[in-house]
């Protein structure tokens, strides 16, 4: 078997590309040759979140290296920083242990010189002395100052103590700040121009929500950073949905991109941020409410008619448009969630969007109905320019159930369960059959689609039978639109890590119509849209080991 030094460069930096960072540092140790080739990679992609056990990564070593050698600061491209959503990591100020093999004088005095050449604000006195302290937010600081390339910045701090001073090192870029008299250099504005992508408070490796009862959710002193195209966030709402905006301050933003994830739905509050997105092109917001036990009072959790309102801002500009929902109850089976109910009010009526072209959205938004009757007329005012429409099975009862592990329960479940439990999935299977007949009906309120794709449940066990996967692809092939089958792997292949694994089978290809079934795998995104939508009840399921393994 040949061995790594055997095989050819470009063969190795592939893959080396797509092991974990670890994996990467283990593989810069083997030799000199390799450890050329892996350096750059070792560098592209930097993690260091805070995991559970708080434990602090070593930070310090980092900041020091990018800081001495300038070659090596400029190949990181992407760096996350802060706290994991895993239980147990809470929000406050860390402190990095004493350790007799670093020279924390050598720290300091290039630290001090750096500032010095890069960034004057009043402030900088108390960045100053918790360098000193070893302070986990200072060092964060520091990397921002000291990184001349990064072009994708990740942020998870729940209430900003673990951020203290990148927060203030941003928030000194408002020259309007009547405390700043003193303003960044040319230097370290040159560096944040190159930061085109930022995400706050989201775990991209777990895909979990952090706890919405502490999450920060202030956005001025991110639009700062005048160059960013894509913004990802989540918004907590917590028992009680909050009333105030997520900017204080009108500022114009370049951004084109805004994903906002595992939120409540709070189209009030997005009235300014949306203002200050005069170039937004894509918008995707990731609905999610979990009771945890408790009922919501508030009369509607998702008016439609409201987010119609607040999208208004971006008519003009706005070419995709992706909402998800899930609406559940953690603490419950999945036979015995809550429905939502008069809690969802009214439809998406898009028809003076003009300029969209690219719709996701859950069955409801368009019917109306989130009851799945096969009795109602859908009347859809879908986007009159409208050319790829993807439908999504959020709200049904075909949403949340999963193959269930009775084997981790002290007892068996009892009848009445087991009644509950039969009756969902028959509901559910009822629900399956009406998106079948819906998604058809849908395509005669589009003239100009180009391509409808469907979600399947993300238990294969409700997925389309192959009788109405023909039907649909003849449908398709009749309409001469592309038609596409997407099926979520997170509950296929049971493991955490396939949460943003999608399978697309092309059923009808007008390009090639007599094509038979072409497969592909997405992960992470699909056609420029996120996935890992509405799967937080799916991953509490797999955390909590309810999902049977094996059947």
């Amino acid at each position: 078997m040949a061995s790594f030094s055997h095989l050819p460069a470009e063969l190795v930096e592939y893959i080396v590309n797509y092991l974990s960072q670890s994996d990467k540092y283990a593989f810069c140790r083997l030799n000199k040759a390799l450890n050329q080739l892996a350096i750059p990679f070792l560098y592209r992609h930097v993690d260091l979140f805070i995991p559970p056990g708080n434990k602090l990564p070593r930070i310090d070593r980092f900041c020091l290296n990018i800081i001495n050698d300038s070659r090596t600061a400029g190949r990181v491209e992407s760096i996350r920083l802060g706290l994991c959503s895993g239980e147990g990591v809470k929000e406050g100020q860390r402190w990095l242990p004493r350790d007799r093999h670093f020279n924390d004088e050598e720290m300091f005095d290039k630290a001090m010189n750096g500032l010095n050449n890069r960034i004057l604000f009043t402030a900088g006195i108390f960045l100053r002395n918790a360098i000193g302290m070893r302070e986990y937010s200072s060092y964060a600081a520091l990397i921002l100052l000291f990184l001349p390339s990064l072009r994708r910045l990740e942020l998870a701090d729940y209430k900003s103590a673990t951020f203290d001073h990148v927060h203030t090192v941003l928030s000194n870029l408002n020259k309007k700040n009547p405390w700043n008299r003193r303003h960044p250099s040319g230097a370290f504005i040159d560096a944040l121009s190159h930061i085109k992508e930022v995400s706050l408070n989201i775990d991209r490796h777990s895909g979990v929500a952090y706890p919405r009862e502490n999450s920060h959710y202030s956005l001025d002193h991110i639009l700062h950073i005048m160059c960013i195209e894509k913004l990802e966030m989540s918004i907590p709402d917590g028992r009680n949905p909050i009333r105030r905006p997520l900017v204080s301050n009108f500022q114009q933003t370049n951004i084109t991109t805004l994903i906002i994830r595992h939120s409540g739905s709070l189209s009030e509050i997005l009235q300014l941020l949306l203002s200050c997105v005069p170039k937004l092109r894509s918008f995707t917001y990731e609905i999610h409410h979990d009771c945890g036990g408790k009922e919501n009072t508030a009369p509607r959790l998702i008016d439609l008619p409201a987010w119609i309102d607040s999208l208004r801002q971006v008519r003009e500009t706005l070419e995709i448009l992706v909402f998800s929902a899930e609406y559940c109850d953690t603490s419950k089976y999945f036979f015995a969630q809550p429905r939502i109910g008069d809690k969802f009010h009214g439809y998406l009526d898009l028809t003076s969007f003009e300029r969209l072209h690219t719709l996701e959205a859950p069955f409801p938004f368009l019917t109306g109905d989130v009851e799945f009757s096969i009795t109602t007329e859908i009347y859809a005012l879908l986007p009159p320019n409208l050319r790829h429409l993807s439908l999504r099975p959020d709200l049904s009862h075909a949403q949340l159930p999963f193959p269930f592990d009775v084997s981790i329960l002290p007892s068996a479940l009892t009848f009445e369960e087991s009644k509950t439990e039969a009756q969902h999935m028959m509901n559910a299977r009822m629900d399956v059959s009406y998106m079948f007949q819906a998604s058809l009906t849908l395509l005669d309120y589009a003239p100009d689609l180009e391509t409808i794709s469907v979600w399947q449940p993300a238990d294969a066990s409700l997925e389309w039978f192959d009788g109405q996967v023909a039907d649909f692809a003849t449908t398709c092939k009749n309409k001469n639109v592309n038609g596409k089958i997407i099926t979520p792997m997170l509950l296929r292949r049971k493991k955490v890590e396939h949460r943003d694994l999608i399978k697309e089978v092309t059923v009808f290809d007008r390009v090639n119509p007599v094509r038979g079934h072409v497969e592909k795998f997405f992960r992470q995104e699909w056609e420029g849209r996120p996935l890992g939508l509405a799967s937080q009840y799916h991953l509490h399921a797999l955390r909590s080991h309810m999902v049977q393994l094996h059947r």
